[in-house]
């Protein structure tokens, strides 16, 4: 079964990463304002050999509201501040399975 990852919201930027003991590679880098609406999806088992990955979820913001929305695998993951300070306001690690 493929484990998909969709992102809804990106206030201001977003880094997605898989790393392993051996190594990391970025699975995606959006960027967005204005709480404008976003729409990414991505199967993992794509663009990922199989195996067992820690996947870091990174949410920067730029100045004023910064929110996030990462679903993986189901699993809703999400961040909302109106009053974000500028720089990293979330990082999230979870184990998944490819």
């Amino acid at each position: 079964m493929a484990t998909a990852i969709k992102v809804s919201q990106c206030d201001n930027e977003l880094h997605i990463i898989a790393s392993t003991g051996a190594g990391s590679a970025e699975v995606c880098h959006l960027s967005s304002g204005y709480n404008d609406p976003v729409s990414y999806s991505v199967n993992l088992n794509s663009i990922l050999p199989a195996g067992k990955y820690d996947l870091t979820l990174v949410g920067i913001n730029w100045g004023g509201p910064a929110g996030f929305n990462v679903n993986v695998g189901g699993t809703a993951y999400t961040y909302s501040d109106q009053n974000a300070p500028v720089g990293v306001v979330w990082s999230k690690t979870i184990q998944v399975t490819v």
